[in-house]
């Protein structure tokens, strides 16, 4: 009887385990799908939070890539925040995940991402690099990522 019960238990804590680890592995993938759903890239903001990081209209927080701009209650904090909303709210941007190195979803849960809007001419442009072209934000490099799209 003893035994059944070590058993049991044994079962039970694997069981856990293995669903704990399914759960860590799947979410950011249900996560990517889920701002896709929203409108396939491109996708519209519906919300900036501060001078790097937005909300799409699925609900998905996106940062900048390779971008720091001031945070709240720091000088050129609103700047950057009124800069990026003059750029992307209300409007399709599309986003590129793909080429770089570093984890798709940092520790706050948000989308890492290039950032590109079409202009007039429906050319595209990298928000992330006008930004720091126009002296809203300095360059924030986590190896592995380089950051080489935005260092020129």
């Amino acid at each position: 009887m003893k035994n059944n019960w070590k058993w049991i238990v044994f079962t039970f804590i694997l069981l856990t385990l293995v669903v704990v680890g399914f759960i860590i592995i799947v979410s950011p993938l249900i996560k990517i799908n889920k701002i896709k759903s929203c409108s396939d890239f491109p996708t519209r903001v519906d919300r900036v939070i501060d001078g790097d990081t937005f909300e799409l209209c699925s609900g998905e927080k996106v940062r900048l890539l390779c971008v720091d701009t001031p945070e709240r209650g720091k000088p050129g904090y609103e700047d950057a925040k009124l800069f990026l909303e003059d750029l992307i709210l209300n409007r399709e941007v599309y986003l590129n995940t793909s080429n770089y190195d570093v984890e798709t979803i940092d520790k706050y849960g948000r989308l890492l991402a290039w950032v590109y809007i079409e202009n007039d001419l429906g050319e595209k442009i990298l928000v992330n690099k006008y930004l720091l072209e126009e002296g809203y934000g300095d360059i924030l490099i986590i190896p592995p990522e380089t950051c080489n799209e935005v260092a020129d």
